[in-house]
């Protein structure tokens, strides 16, 4: 299989993908829903008395308005490290890549609405495709979602050469790169003295070549949190191996352990420290493994899990991160931490922050991350901190900057996740609250969710009630919202959580050798030969991340 490249949506469109046949091709899997009868239904996602044109552009209003309502220069920290925001990224690409659109089919099939958007070219239609339309066009590029595939491809013995060139030649380690050490010239023209700053001489990097970052997932290297997280998870590997080489000395044999360990180690982290700080309490009162297989076949991904519920990550973004003794608290460059847009300059795609050089560089080692402080819970009182709440309020620029050519009208994530709820055919908040058995938030209660106005000034609240989206609302604002009704922003509410533990549990139970299924489901870090210190078991993202860097 070829590394996953598909664009994320911070990087152009998304590529086209060949229709999909009766049985995937192994590099690829598929989409589902977990409520197919609703998004059946002829005016899901519609607004009552609505064609699914004018309900189109009732959305467009609703995210023209609010533009300015929801980036807010002064968010809520959570009590959660920021850490959790980004292995929630890398998770989500571990689980879905997906291909293909219904939105600009060049022939739309019988039955499919075209909507007049009013757009420039290339979005100046929407299309309205039916359930099987969608799932015949729109396939996922990760072939075992949740098995690690997003690092490690299909191995070291892949027919594909780009897969095979990220393992060292005893076909057991990843091949690694090494950060490179700026020139005190550029220091001093940026009026800073270079004798102050700190470097990381020497640390590993993921390997970069001709502009491409050698990893499974080049989406792992979109900004750098992820991408360190993504090279700490490379050297959690090699460890492994270097723990498991001696008593297995056949080479397959080997990497197959490593692998194995890791896999259990990293879904040990998502049950048991990821999802147990995040979901709500209700759905963690049951143990994962007791939970009832709802996925209708092996690899299927649930579109309302990752069109809506699995979205939250969004808000959870910060400014600015205490990123390592350059940038962050007491910082030798700057104390007010690691800028969101730095995050994403110092990677493949902003050539390592130097945007006038064509080739591609390693990562300067004064940008080297400090795991000891990006996965502790962060210290009250203002400067750069931990994970932002979960709520309709964003970061200053995530909702714009952070988006393609179309970026200021048309390309936010305000926009991309409303519409693409819209096009997949995913109910509102409400339907899907009562399909899975809950009660669904009331007008008073989504409406004390959303953000307060600004005195003198529509708000939120305001905009969404004239819209009639307080009595249906939309399923990824709805998502928002209930975290901050339920869980005041530092929990998912129980619509999220219900759909995010239904699909993780599936897709684990689904894989022979997941954690729910290997050696009977009783697998615990303490019984892995990799130790913190101490002999300590790594059962949290803190531990795990500072032992694979040390």
């Amino acid at each position: 299989m070829p590394p996953i490249s598909t664009p994320h949506s911070l990087f152009g469109p998304a590529r086209a993908a060949a229709p999909r046949r009766e049985t995937a091709r192994p590099s690829q899997s598929g989409f589902c829903y977990l409520f197919p009868d609703l998004a059946r239904r002829a005016d899901v996602g519609c607004f009552q008395g609505t064609t699914p044109a004018e309900s189109f552009r009732r959305l467009q209003s609703f995210e023209k308005d609010s533009r300015s309502i929801l980036s807010a220069p002064q968010v809520l920290p959570m009590r959660l490290a920021p850490v959790y925001t980004y292995f929630g990224q890398f998770v989500n690409h571990d689980i879905s890549a997906p291909v293909g659109d219904v939105v600009t089919l060049a022939a739309p099939p019988a039955g499919m609405g075209v909507i007049d958007t009013g757009l420039p070219p290339g979005l100046d239609r929407w299309q309205r495709a039916p359930v099987p339309v969608i799932l015949a066009n729109f396939v996922n590029e990760q072939a075992e979602p949740l098995a690690l595939d997003s690092l490690y491809g299909d191995g070291p013995d892949s027919a594909d050469p780009e897969i095979r060139a990220l393992y060292a030649p005893d076909g057991k380690r990843f091949r690694l790169g090494k950060t490179r050490t700026e020139a005190a010239q550029v220091f001093r023209a940026r009026g800073r003295d270079p004798a102050r700053i700190h470097h990381d001489r020497g640390a590993p990097d993921i390997l970069r070549l001709d502009g491409k970052p050698l990893i499974a997932d080049r989406r792992n290297d979109e900004n750098l949190i992820v991408s360190q997280l993504h090279l700490a998870l490379l050297l959690f590997h090699n460890k492994a191996v270097a723990a498991l080489e001696g008593e297995t000395p056949d080479r397959a044999a080997c990497f197959a352990r490593a692998r194995q360990l890791v896999t259990l180690h990293y879904h040990w982290l998502i049950l048991h420290d990821f999802l147990a700080e995040l979901l709500s309490p209700l759905t963690l009162r049951a143990p994962f493994a007791e939970r009832p297989q709802k996925l209708p076949a092996p690899r299927a991904v649930p579109l309302e899990f990752t069109t809506a519920a699995f979205r939250f990550g969004h808000s959870m973004v910060g400014a600015t991160y205490d990123f390592n003794a350059n940038f962050g608290r007491g910082g030798r460059i700057d104390r007010a931490g690691a800028r969101l847009q730095d995050l994403f300059a110092f990677t493949t795609h902003g050539n390592m922050g130097h945007p006038e050089l064509a080739e591609t560089l390693q990562l300067p080692d004064h940008w080297v991350i400090d795991w000891d402080r990006m996965t502790r819970r962060p210290k009250p009182g203002p400067g750069p901190g931990g994970a932002e709440q979960i709520d309709l309020t964003f970061a200053e620029g995530m909702l714009s900057a952070m988006g393609d050519s179309e970026v200021a009208a048309h390309g936010s994530i305000l926009f991309r996740n409303l519409m693409r709820g819209f096009q997949r055919r995913i109910p509102f908040g409400q339907v899907l609250a009562r399909a899975c058995g809950l009660v669904p938030l009331d007008a008073d209660q989504l409406r004390a969710a959303l953000p307060e106005s600004a005195p003198g000034k529509q708000g939120l609240r305001e905009l969404a009630e004239g819209l009639g989206m307080l009595a249906e609302t939309p399923p990824w604002l709805y998502v928002l919202a209930e975290a901050r009704h339920h869980g005041r922003g530092e929990r998912l509410g129980p619509l999220a959580s219900e759909i995010i533990a239904d699909t993780i549990t599936g897709l684990m139970r689904h894989m022979p050798q997941s954690l729910l299924n290997h050696a009977g489901g009783g697998w615990h870090p303490r019984q892995s030969p990799l130790k913190g210190p101490g002999r300590r078991a790594l059962t949290s993202l803190r531990s795990l991340l500072r032992f694979a860097a040390s």
